[in-house]
């Protein structure tokens, strides 16, 4: 193996080394560690994370930093799931999946567009959204009190086969799918390119633009389905379920060897800085780590 392939590799899965450590670290810490029930719990844990994480991982992977409008994505996405549902569940995901695409389609638009500085925009629009939201509807929770209620709290509730959460299959589902996209499809390669050089991606016919506006957009897309299964848990909508969750993927991202401003790494390496979260936060518990001495 090439050496610039050798150091590629370590960067896309690098992350899998921290894992293993953390797993043998398990093992040491406790018995019961690699336990089926165990395993579930660390990936239903992350599971929301995870899913947020692979949609912001494709803004990173070419070369737009991060999108830190999500929360507000994860927020508006909550109140729109809860006030289309009485129109039936598969209406009410497509209107809140539609939300998160407009918003992203917004931010793409503008930032590829105007070239202005990612972190600024996306950190301004979370701000305005969360205002709109506060102004909208108050600081007060909605709740659940029409359409299908208990299919809906069986969104975050249900487990395949009475074991595995619907939610951990939906992540692993979007990471094998977004995987496959950036690395065996054209637009894929184009998402690349745009990453490591805008000015030689244009230069080659590549629209720009259209590749970024289409990473925000689904990034946007990620964050609103992570905002259903939020409100589905909680059965309510507010204006700050979101909060945090930003910094979070930024984690889980960076941990996966994408670098912010560069197209390299991979959705297998983002499932593995999730994962290194998950196993990290598990590990804490068993040792019995106060939460306030946790950085999430």
């Amino acid at each position: 193996m090439k050496r610039e392939n050798l150091f590629e590799y370590i960067g896309k899965y690098g992350t899998y080394l921290i894992v293993l450590i953390l797993l043998i670290v398990g093992c040491i810490v406790s018995d019961k560690f690699l336990s089926v029930t165990n395993i579930i719990n660390i990936l239903d844990a992350v599971s929301y994370l995870g899913i947020l994480a692979s949609g912001m991982a494709l803004v990173t992977y070419c070369g737009q930093s991060v999108d830190l409008s999500t929360p507000s994505t994860i927020a508006v996405a909550s109140f729109v799931s809860i006030l289309t549902l009485k129109f039936g569940m598969v209406p009410m995901i497509i209107c809140t999946l539609l939300s998160g695409a407009l918003l992203g389609l917004l931010n793409g638009l503008v930032i590829g567009k105007f070239r202005i500085n990612t972190v600024v925009w996306t950190l301004a629009m979370s701000f305005v959204f969360a205002g709109l939201i506060r102004v909208i509807f108050g600081s007060a929770n909605i709740y659940v009190t029409e359409g299908n209620v208990t299919a809906f709290e069986q969104i975050s509730r249900y487990r395949l086969f009475g074991t595995v959460p619907l939610v951990v299959v939906v992540m692993l589902a979007i990471m094998i799918l977004l995987h496959i996209f950036i690395s065996r499809s054209r637009i894929g390669r184009q998402f690349k390119l745009v990453g490591c050089s805008e000015e030689v991606a244009k230069y080659s016919g590549i629209n720009v633009l259209g590749i970024i506006t289409l990473s925000f957009v689904g990034s946007g897309m990620a964050a609103a389905l992570t905002g259903i299964f939020i409100a589905s848990l909680s059965k309510a909508a507010c204006y700050n379920y979101g909060s945090g969750y930003e910094f979070r993927a930024i984690t889980a991202v960076v941990l996966s060897g994408m670098v912010l401003d560069e197209g390299r790494g991979s959705i297998a390496g983002v499932l593995g800085g999730v994962l290194a979260i998950g196993l990290l936060n598990n590990i804490m518990t068993l040792i019995g780590l106060n939460s306030f001495c946790r950085m999430w």
